[in-house]
């Protein structure tokens, strides 16, 4: 995944920016004493990944879940990881790494959102924006002058790219879907009262995949109703059993009528 982000952005520069391999290199290594003493005279930008951290502000703890057929699939959320990038330009005249330094961040800054086209192997795959920063006053770094000390190196000016990439943890549990469930409770009289729920999707008559979201569905005899999901999917806590009459109440169209038996192998209602 690194990898394919260090390919990316250096498209984004030579797209972006218009850095021309044959003129200006692009170094991902660390600029300590020896790198640069191997430079040359060829202009060149360092990006240095210097560190790896989990983005806490974008941490999601909630699971989501896919459904597909009769099953479903409850998976973990991806975790959110900071990838920080120091950049710097190496040129033997200072108004030539002003004005490089200067093209870098313009090209780099520009897109707070990678863009697709530009993504390079697994980033393509991603469910989840690749979002970036430039710049920010609020870098790492706490003083400089140590982390150049440690490399061997000269000062030089820098600025911060931070890339957000999605870590899936690939923890995920998939079973049947519970369309029935009933529960009995005994009484103090030892009298049983059962307690049925019932669940279904509404969906477009023949494509199962085209669920209708938002939608009212009314229960007459027992009297109580519900909002499908996201999913297209209703619920109910509470239904006799027996035959059932439900009501699809949708904005500006007839209510759709269905008999249903409860407990069944399945309450799916076609529009």
């Amino acid at each position: 995944m690194i990898t394919d982000l260090d390919e990316t952005i250096k498209k984004l520069l030579t797209d972006i920016g218009k850095i021309d391999h044959g003129e200006i290199g692009i170094s991902f290594d660390p600029p300590d004493r020896e790198w640069s003493a191997s430079l040359g005279n060829k202009p060149t930008v360092n990006l240095y990944l210097y560190d790896i951290r989990e983005n806490h502000e974008l941490r999601a703890t909630e699971w989501y879940v896919e459904r597909n057929g009769d099953t479903a699939t409850k998976r973990k959320s991806a975790r959110r990881i900071n990838c920080s990038y120091l950049v710097t330009v190496w040129t033997k005249n200072t108004d030539d790494q002003h004005s490089l330094l200067w093209r870098v961040l313009h090209a780099l800054i520009r897109y707070p959102t990678l863009p697709l086209d530009l993504l390079v192997g697994s980033l393509k795959e991603q469910d989840y924006p690749i979002i970036t920063c430039a710049a920010q006053p609020d870098g790492l770094f706490g003083n400089p002058a140590d982390f150049w000390a440690a490399l061997d190196n000269q000062i030089k000016p820098s600025f911060n790219y931070v890339v957000t990439l999605p870590m899936d943890l690939d923890i995920a549990f998939t079973s049947p879907i519970t369309k029935t469930r009933k529960l009995s409770v005994k009484g103090p009289d030892d009298k049983t009262e059962s307690m049925i729920g019932v669940s279904g999707i509404v969906h477009l008559k023949g494509k199962p995949e085209s669920v209708i979201s938002k939608v009212r569905v009314v229960a007459r005899e027992a009297k109580v109703s519900c909002t499908t999901n996201e999913m297209g999917r209703y619920d109910f806590n509470h239904i006799p059993e027996g035959k059932q009459t439900l009501l699809v109440l949708i904005p500006d169209k007839p209510a759709r009528e269905f008999e249903i038996v409860v407990p069944s192998p399945s309450y799916d209602l076609e529009i």
